[in-house]
């Protein structure tokens, strides 16, 4: 039986509209998977533009104490610059601890400054890790590990966490060997806590109480964060764990001598002790953060004469503009550095130097000294001056205390200057180019010393107004030393 000519006509039709239909689905199918799953080669280009381990500079050496390391690790590269110092041991366990701890925020830290390159957000990132060192008299060491990381936002975040060691027994211990797991003697601590954080009225001031209420319940882990001194146990809490505010992180230093009826035999004090002889109350020596101290301040030179003054420094970006800007007016100033960004902008400080500039210390991390105790003062000091020494050849001259705080216990851990200010320009605060002109009109005279920070882009955008108003006024630029080498004659 034949085939009618028009049905075999359709019937062709059926078939290339299907076949065309099949191979139209097919090439949809393999686009689709192409852009799900692209070829090796691309991601190896993506790779090559955005390395996402910098190169790296580690070294290693021997610490002031026996048996403990210091491995550095740094990086210069452009978007993901960083200096991490951690301690290393003769304990292989604690070892891995430590640097597992370090190695998981310098991920952390490549990661998301990867992820906002890949994104086309050019923005530079920056890593900081260091650490202090405390010993107990039972042999026991403290690492107190200090970070930050900023990847290129407004404001960066910074924690410390802190391990303990025994280096010879190996042991590292816990808050449960400091109380002989003792549960009413845990209970006793946390109301000891907070009673001391109520009592600080910085503290209590920015209080956020259900953070608070939480972050101080009788638990074991609520008070792990721990640091054991030879006479005192200080907790650390990071930024906003329990307070709010700018750039608080609380230290809380208990007297060990209050824990006496709580703490394990072996770390108890013994029961009779010397008390040192009477001094000058701390009291009496602290000021206000922005209270100057009249041997420091007070000037009656017989020209017009200006010390303008930059902390917190230094920054790549902003402290080279504003040394540029200082040439521009052949103009010398004063920079109290952090050591911690010392270290990590050496040749930013050598240029200060070969300037002409007068080197400043202001701590190695930006504590509120007079809440700490004596070896973390000298410590947070010293090791500034020597990474100020290392970059230029030269200790700095004079220091200045992180918020103006300072009292006797301070002063006798340096001999160096201390020196606030009389206008503070709370460029800090404002970040705005136009203010810190205007606030200079207002309060500056002969003789001030002017507070600004050199972190901040605002004040290095707005510093050359500044400069050409006070040039205009007659002023001369000099450094503090400078200053009051011309009051003493």
């Amino acid at each position: 039986m034949s085939t009618h000519p028009k049905s075999k006509k359709r019937r062709r039709w059926i078939d290339i509209t299907f076949i065309f239909t099949i191979l139209t689905l097919s090439s949809l199918m393999i686009f689709l998977l192409m852009l799900l799953n692209p070829a090796k080669k691309e991601k190896v280009v993506v790779s090559a533009n955005f390395p996402t381990v910098p190169k790296e500079q580690i070294n290693e050496s021997d610490s002031a104490y026996p048996g403990i390391r210091i491995i550095t690790e740094t990086s210069n590269d452009k978007k993901t610059p960083y200096a991490i110092q951690f301690p290393q041991s003769n304990v292989p366990e604690f070892n891995d601890i430590v640097k597992a701890y370090t190695n998981n925020i310098k991920t952390l830290y490549l990661n998301e400054t990867n992820y906002l390159t890949e994104s086309n957000m050019y923005r530079k990132g920056e890593l900081n890790i260091s650490f202090e060192v405390f010993q107990h008299t039972t042999g026991y060491y403290s690492f107190v590990i200090h970070s930050y990381m900023n990847t290129g936002g407004t404001d960066g975040l910074s924690e410390t966490r802190i391990f303990r060691l025994h280096n010879q027994s190996g042991h590292m211990l816990t808050i449960n060997d400091l109380l002989a797991n003792n549960e009413k003697a845990l209970i006793k601590l946390a109301t000891i806590v907070r009673e001391y954080i109520i009592s600080d009225e910085q503290l209590n001031s920015h209080l956020l109480q259900k953070q608070f209420t939480e972050k101080t319940m009788p638990t074991w882990d609520n008070y792990s964060n721990f640091s054991l001194k030879k006479d005192s146990i200080e907790f650390y809490y990071d930024e906003y764990e329990i307070t709010a505010g700018p750039a608080i992180s609380p230290i809380v230093s208990i007297p060990l001598e209050d824990l006496n009826d709580i703490i394990a035999d072996n770390f108890k004090l013994p029961e009779v002790t010397i008390q040192p002889s009477p001094t000058t109350s701390v009291k009496e020596e602290e000021k206000p953060s922005g209270e100057i101290q009249t041997e420091d301040t007070t000037v009656n030179p017989s020209t017009k004469l200006v010390a303008l003054t930059f902390d917190d420094g230094p920054n790549p970006e902003s402290t080279t503009l504003i040394l540029d800007t200082l040439k521009k007016y052949n103009a010398k100033a004063t920079f109290f550095m952090l050591g911690s960004r010392v270290s990590f902008y050496p040749e930013i400080v050598k240029e200060m130097k070969e300037a002409g500039h007068e080197l400043g210390n202001h701590t190695w991390n930006h504590l509120d000294l007079t809440k700490a105790s004596s070896e973390k003062i000298a410590l947070e000091i010293n090791n500034t001056s020597d990474a100020i020494e290392q970059a230029t050849g030269s200790k700095p001259t004079v220091f200045r205390p992180p918020y103006g705080a300072v009292n006797s216990k301070v002063r006798d851990q340096t001999s160096l200057p201390v020196v606030l200010w009389d206008v503070d320009t709370l460029d800090w605060k404002y970040r705005n180019a136009n203010h810190l002109l205007a606030h200079v009109k207002n309060h500056v005279k002969e003789g001030s010393i002017i507070l600004m920070h050199d972190i901040h882009m605002s004040t290095a955008e707005g510093l050359d107004e500044v400069l050409a108003y006070l040039q205009g006024e007659g002023y001369s630029f000099v450094t503090v030393s400078e200053l009051k080498s011309s009051n003493a004659n």
